[in-house]
């Protein structure tokens, strides 16, 4: 005869050996150990003393809304799998369409070419002001320097042709912008490229540009050339 333990069910009910049921990862309390536990305790309840119905039922009640969270929550793990693996070939489709043609990305890259000159596209924060346009290349060697004088907020491109055509090669560039107080106004800039492949890998799908890889995701632009 075992010992009586105090339960939810009531004073003197006791607990059989199927109360110490293995548990799950965590020690967090799986389905069959609940049911497990549910049925010693309704084997092991005091006679004179039996378990409340309304409480029984309630305690079923939340199993089986808990049981059914899980089986949502499992399906839904599922149908995530499935729908990163479907966005995933969506893009890769996308990305193929952009081959020989060209992009505007975020990034902060110019290329020129012999048959595209080299082109820069930036947006001006709040207010715009007085703008410079500094060129490096891959040494970090000063190589062109424009004053773009005032210019307004919003999206800006600055073309290389010309008598300021860059000679063929990858170049970064950056753009400072000052209001008329001194103060910094912030510019995000673009690279503008022409795409020549398209490859996958664990980042996702990247196109590329020569020895350039631009991410796939950063693209705001393409262009119907």
């Amino acid at each position: 005869m075992t010992n009586p333990v105090t339960s939810g069910y009531g004073a003197g009910s006791s607990y059989t050996s199927a109360a110490t049921a293995t548990r799950g990862p965590g020690g967090a309390m799986g389905k069959d150990e609940f049911l497990q536990l549910l049925v010693a305790q309704l084997k092991n309840q005091d006679p004179l003393n039996p378990a409340d119905g309304q409480e029984f039922a309630a305690q079923l009640a939340q199993f089986s809304s808990v049981e059914q969270l899980m089986q949502i929550n499992e399906t839904l793990a599922g149908q995530s799998g499935s729908s990163g693996a479907l966005l995933g070939a969506m893009n890769a489709n996308a990305a193929l369409s952009t081959i020989g043609r060209t992009v505007v990305a975020a990034g902060d890259f110019l290329i020129s070419t012999e048959s595209q000159p080299a082109e820069a596209t930036f947006d001006v924060g709040t207010g715009g002001g007085n703008a410079v346009l500094t060129v490096k290349d891959a040494s970090g060697n000063v190589v062109a320097t424009r004053e773009l004088g005032h210019i307004a907020e919003g999206r800006h491109t600055v073309a290389f042709t010309g008598g300021d055509a860059l000679p063929p090669g990858e170049y970064n560039y950056s753009v400072g912008v000052k209001d008329a107080d001194g103060n910094a106004v912030s510019v995000q800039t673009y690279t503008t490229a022409r795409i020549s492949g398209v490859s996958t890998g664990v980042g996702g799908v990247t196109l590329t540009s020569g020895t350039l890889a631009i991410p796939f995701g950063s693209i705001i632009e393409v262009r119907a050339d």
